[in-house]
């Protein structure tokens, strides 16, 4: 393949790595072809055969044998697409995918289709299913399981992402002061890490007075508050690197020590990631999980948000043994990427923090992308 150097690429020795395991995958579902389907940035299934940050519903038509043909939403931006996608075939969809795939599909003689994606249009799939009279497999399990278990190439990846995450840490730190708006604090963050190259992917910023809380989570959307005196600002940055994103919580005071409640809070919240990190190796399960973070419960305290997720948020999702969160048997195997992310709060949903990082599990144990203190600092 043709490295213009333009987009960083992994090695033609990983892609051969994923080709590999993909198809005997297929072989062993007994599929011709995979049909793959992401609608967004960060569903990552069609960017790890192909390498392209899907921005918009985009197909992968993945054969066994001969050439796999990437289908855009848009043709403008192939150009983009040549440039960083290992794919050859590159095209759009006229501004009609189910008459694009159809032809694509039909093309490659094939008799059994394996599906990769959840949220494939049910239209699409449906008209395919009645059109070809093929066979279609649901693979997407299989194939996430693929891409779950990392290379040594990929967790590079995702420490330049943990090494960009700190850097927004660092500036908000730096940032947080009385008389600083919400939206001001999102700003600077973002040009700690926009001038590196790296990509905002989740960007949660919120704050309430600790004497009188009001606000136990960080909200997806940043307000105009203006930053006061015994303020505490929560947070849940993750800043992405070409699709490798890792995250991290931290809590921070304006220009006042923590209250007694935040403290404790605080220490909870760092002894549960500690007791958590402890039981993550290859061969550990959710209910090792779910006992290690029952000193959360024991402090007299409950959780909002998962415990601990993997990759886009889920894969597996794991509360606490009295949260709303259920508990499905999973094991996790080593390489896997999860973030711990301790978030005790009062049973009021008047006080609470997060505090947390991006971990890779190794065979006896977690290795933790980030350089950031677990720290409470007093800003301002």
């Amino acid at each position: 393949m043709i490295d213009s150097g333009i987009f960083p690429r992994f090695s033609d020795k990983e892609f051969e790595r994923r080709d590999f395991l993909v198809k005997q995958m297929m072989k062993r579902k007994r599929v011709d072809v995979l049909l793959i389907y992401s609608s967004s940035q960060s569903d990552l299934s069609v960017n790890y055969l192909s390498g392209y940050l899907a921005l918009r519903p985009t197909y992968l038509v993945y054969p066994l044998e001969g050439e796999p043909t990437l289908i855009l939403h848009f043709r403008n931006h192939m150009p983009c697409a040549k440039e960083m996608s290992v794919i050859k075939n590159i095209t759009w969809h006229f501004n009609d995918p189910l008459s694009s795939l159809l032809q694509i599909i039909k093309s490659l003689k094939c008799s059994s289709i394996g599906v990769v994606g959840n949220n494939i249009p049910y239209a699409h799939l449906n008209a395919l299913e009645h059109l070809t009279g093929y066979n279609f497999v649901v693979v997407t399990e299989d194939y996430n399981w693929i891409r779950w278990i990392r290379s040594e190439e990929e967790i590079d990846w995702f420490k330049k992402s943990a090494q960009l995450t700190d850097l927004a840490m660092e500036k908000l730190e730096k940032s947080i002061k009385v008389g600083v708006s919400l939206h001001e604090l999102n700003a600077l963050m973002h040009s700690a890490f926009l001038v590196k190259g790296g990509q905002p992917v989740l960007n949660y910023i919120a704050a309430t007075n600790m004497h009188e809380p009001k606000l136990f989570v960080p909200w997806q959307f940043p307000t105009d508050k203006t930053l006061q005196k015994g303020d505490v600002v929560i947070t849940e940055i993750s800043v992405g690197y070409y699709g490798y994103a890792s995250q991290m919580h931290r809590p921070f005071a304006v220009q006042q020590n923590p209250t007694r409640l935040y403290q404790t809070l605080f220490e909870v919240a760092l002894e549960c990631f500690e007791r958590v990190s402890k039981v993550l190796r290859d061969g550990a399960t959710a209910q090792d999980v779910v006992e290690a973070s029952s000193i959360i419960e024991e402090r007299g305290f409950t959780i909002f948000d998962s415990v601990l997720h993997g990759e886009n948020g889920k894969n597996p999702e794991i509360g606490i043994a009295s949260s709303e969160h259920p508990l499905k048997p999973f094991t996790f195997k080593k390489n896997m990427i999860v973030t711990v992310q301790p978030n005790p709060v009062t049973h009021d949903l008047k006080a609470g923090l997060q505090l947390g990082s991006t971990v890779v599990i190794r065979e006896n144990g977690v290795e933790n992308l980030s350089s950031y203190p677990f720290n409470f600092p007093v800003c301002g």
